[in-house]
């Protein structure tokens, strides 16, 4: 492994409760130094890598600039709301196990890599990576992290980047040397002995500060750390959220479900949505003779659910439902969207109601 030697001269401040490091790895001349090391990890920088569905899978994205700091900051969790710069959405900041994380090997020495893309102006593309931690846990929710006591949850991390005999450290980066977003610029290798005992359904947590160096301060698009699929194995704990609903026939045309309303049969009901793991999610289903349907063994994500219209039918009145007792999302023409479950939530009383069209005027029309 090289280590890169290059004198930064940088002159230590107070910045955003931290000094700036006296070491700053440095990738941005990659013909030189490709490679760079210090307390136990490796950063390399890596050309455009192949990106898509099944090639990278992100888990978090951050992006400080964009609410005015030159410093970003953020972790991957199912956890809602969000404490720092993370993206919300389920498909880019999302749960991770141990599984998921491809193994690599470095001079006989096993580690787990991950890989980090930033985006930058081209009028100033320096980013500097600051800090990196990471958190293990059975659970894939954990939030608060504690600046102070870099902890998150109130546990430990298994990795600091800054913990070592070299101290703190940053890794510098030019987002000019590879074009476009989500292609990759750094990966970052970790020690397997971190992640010794854990199984493979132990969820990571990755806490990642960025721009703390002068020159080199945050100022484009969002930062993405993900993982490459390719050569690892997949292995996501099932889900255990679920979903349910009548369709009825609201006979007493109260817009709501009622003593007295009949369920309806037969009835297409779709789900669709976006995973904490990035995957696209499309079920269906049909109501059982009393008008129910169910969606069971669902991950965390935001989800809508679609009605086929029944023939016969005019339509009623969407009932919202509620998740974990509070309601949750929002009432389209035969659908309901923007609906969150959380880890193990219980999603109830999405009710689709249906009318009876008007009987034939007497006599025929008038």
């Amino acid at each position: 492994m090289i280590r890169s030697t290059r004198n930064t001269n940088l002159t230590v401040e107070a910045l955003d409760d931290r000094l700036v490091p006296a070491t700053v790895l440095d990738l941005t001349h990659p013909a030189q130094v490709s490679t760079v090391s210090a307390n136990g990890f490796v950063a390399q920088f890596t050309h455009t890598q192949p990106t898509g569905t099944g090639v990278i899978q992100s888990f978090v994205r951050i992006q400080g600039a964009a609410s005015g700091g030159g410093i970003e900051q953020g972790y991957n969790t199912t956890a809602r709301p969000l404490q720092f710069d993370e993206n919300k959405s389920p498909q880019f900041t999302r749960a991770l196990t141990v599984g998921e994380v491809p193994t690599v090997s470095v001079n006989g020495v096993t580690y787990r890599q991950f890989l980090l893309d930033i985006n930058q102006k081209s009028s100033s593309p320096l980013l500097s990576v600051d800090e990196v931690r990471i958190f293990l846990d059975t659970v894939p929710n954990d939030t608060g992290y504690d600046p102070a006591a870099k902890t998150l949850a109130g546990k430990a991390p298994v990795f600091d980047m800054d913990a070592g005999p070299q101290g703190d450290v940053s890794v510098l980066l030019d987002a000019r040397l590879n074009s476009g977003s989500g292609s990759g610029d750094m990966f970052l290798l970790i020690p397997d002995t971190a992640f010794a005992n854990a199984d493979l359904g132990t969820y990571v947590y990755l806490y990642s500060k960025m721009g703390g160096q002068p020159g080199a301060t945050a100022n484009g698009g969002f930062e993405e750390w993900s993982v490459r699929t390719s050569g690892t194995t997949n292995v996501l704990p099932p889900g255990t959220a679920s979903i349910s609903g009548v369709v009825y026939l609201d006979a007493d045309h109260s817009g709501t479900l009622t003593p007295g309303d009949t369920g309806i049969g037969g009835v297409t009901v779709e789900l669709r949505g976006v995973n904490d793991a990035g995957q696209t999610v499309v079920l269906l289903t049909t109501t059982d003779s009393n008008g129910n349907y169910s969606f069971t063994g669902l991950r965390t994500g935001t989800y809508s659910i679609l009605e086929t219209q029944p023939a016969g039918y005019l339509d009623g009145a969407e009932n919202l439902g509620t998740v974990n007792g509070q309601a949750d999302g929002l009432i389209g023409a035969d659908q309901f969207y923007d609906v969150y479950l959380p880890v193990g939530a219980t999603g109830i009383n999405y009710d689709f109601g249906e009318l009876l069209p008007p009987p034939p005027p007497i006599g025929g029309s008038s």
